[in-house]
């Protein structure tokens, strides 16, 4: 389940996409601590130690955080409420020991952009309440 962060990461390496690449893994590591995956690792030992290693060593800026929260507001059905998009996770990959954690990184995250950009994320997002409320 998790082989899609290193073969997204060697895909956009071999294009030199090196900060894409980081994405492709850092966007699953709000917390940087593989530990904190829900996803089963479906890769070689090899590849696991590579991107525990690449997890901890990672120096994240806005642009990740800003696609660890974008990676958050959305469903298949566009923009949402983080709460939503956190029970629709939770009901396909059940209560994992960091859930709540990873909520509360999240909620960290959005309200730091808040500040930035100085109102509610959710008003700059087309659809949230129609995809929230269904």
């Amino acid at each position: 389940m998790e082989r899609h962060l290193i073969d997204g990461y060697r895909y956009c390496m071999e294009r030199g996409w090196g900060k894409a690449a980081q994405i492709c893994i850092s966007h699953e590591f709000m917390i940087q601590d593989i530990d904190t995956s829900i996803g089963e690792f479906d890769v070689s030992d090899e590849d696991y130690q590579f991107m525990k290693k690449f997890v901890e060593e990672a120096v994240y800026d806005d642009y990740d955080r800003l696609v660890q929260l974008c990676d958050a507001l959305a469903m298949p059905t566009g923009f949402c409420l983080l709460e939503k998009r956190f029970v629709d996770v939770t009901i396909r990959y059940g209560v994992h020991p960091a859930t709540i954690d990873r909520w509360k990184k999240i909620l960290e995250i959005k309200e730091q952009f808040e500040e930035q950009i100085g109102c509610s994320i959710y008003t700059l997002l087309p659809g949230v309440v129609e995809n929230s409320f269904r």
